[in-house]
């Protein structure tokens, strides 16, 4: 999909306070429940998806071999072949979820870019994600692309930027489906990393960080 240019944020973002941070049992109890979550998901994913194309494999397998007419063994390998594609269709649609990895081999724009098209059809979001004039450190780098990926609802129309300003980065969401639930945790991430998420009614999003870590936050991006 072409990339589509030509929309700019404003020259100045409305920044809100940031909501007070909860206690760190509170934000270690949100972190728990949301890596539950993934969990259950890739969980169901492997069992109702993958375990089901794999059944109808290893039954497509048995069919061939007791298969004595040639027109229908060769339908039963086509189906084979096809259950094949989707089941490694969705490995890698869950490991792209797991871990990104366009962003060790083509940078941030490119996998934020990546991720948006693989999760919405056309249209539904616009972008503006020029490549940054140096690399964020790697850790850094997965905090912007992981809030960022938290914050891709759109309530209509959804528009995203990457901006450098200087010594720093910004990524920028407009239009997006309200407050997240666990805006407080992303929000204590932002800081961790040294920057700050900022919000102007739970539709308007901006993160910078730093290109690197600083010496009071150091950065583990294992």
């Amino acid at each position: 999909m072409p990339a589509r240019h030509g929309w700019h944020t404003a020259a100045t973002f409305p920044s809100c306070p940031l909501m007070p941070t909860p206690p760190p049992s509170a934000l270690l109890l949100q972190l728990f429940r949301l890596q539950e979550a993934e969990r259950a998901r890739v969980g169901r994913a492997l069992h109702n998806q993958v375990g089901q194309a794999l059944s109808a494999i290893k039954m497509g397998a048995h069919l061939v071999q007791s298969e004595d007419d040639a027109a229908t063994r060769a339908e039963d390998l086509h189906e084979i072949i096809r259950a094949s594609d989707e089941t490694v269709a969705i490995l890698r649609d869950l490991h792209a979820t797991l871990h990104p990895p366009q962003l060790d081999a083509i940078g941030l724009d490119a996998a934020l870019r990546a991720e948006i098209e693989r999760r919405f059809e056309p249209g539904i979001v616009a972008f503006r994600l020029d490549p940054l004039p140096q690399a964020p450190d790697a850790g850094i780098a997965l905090i912007a692309f992981r809030i960022g990926q938290a914050l891709m609802h759109p309530s209509g129309a959804m528009h995203v930027a990457l901006d450098d300003e200087g010594d720093s980065f910004a990524l920028t969401l407009q239009d997006a489906a309200g407050e997240p639930s666990d805006i407080a945790l992303w929000q204590a991430l932002a800081a961790a990393g040294g920057g700050r998420l900022d919000g102007e009614g739970g539709t308007r999003w901006r993160l910078r960080l730093p290109y690197g870590p600083t010496s009071a936050t150091p950065i583990d991006p294992a």
